[in-house]
């Protein structure tokens, strides 16, 4: 009986090692966006104003604000509209990516 369960341990063991089968099917191209675009032509008024007046709460998602030199991720996103502050806590530019 304790052979069966070391058996039986040792198979499970390997199994929760196995991968999964990988789909290679290159045609499909998956959307990170869902369709959704940036409005960043809307939000053009933003470029002047103080970091502290914008109402985040009236921005749209995905958004983010940033200054110049700090870390932000390289990924490209459509739908992201992106305020850049500059050295002078002012909004230098609002854009999509």
């Amino acid at each position: 009986m304790i052979r069966h369960a070391a058996a039986f341990a040792a198979f499970a063991m390997l199994a929760a090692c196995a991968t999964a089968p990988v789909d290679t099917h290159e045609d499909v191209i998956v959307d990170p966006s869902g369709g959704r675009e940036c409005p960043a032509d809307e939000f053009q008024m933003l470029v002047g104003q103080l970091r502290g007046e914008i109402d985040a709460s009236t921005l749209p998602v995905p958004h983010r604000i940033y200054g110049r030199g700090d870390a932000v991720t390289m990924d490209y996103r459509s739908d992201r509209m992106n305020i850049v502050v500059g050295n002078d806590g002012r909004v230098e530019r609002v854009s999509c990516g």
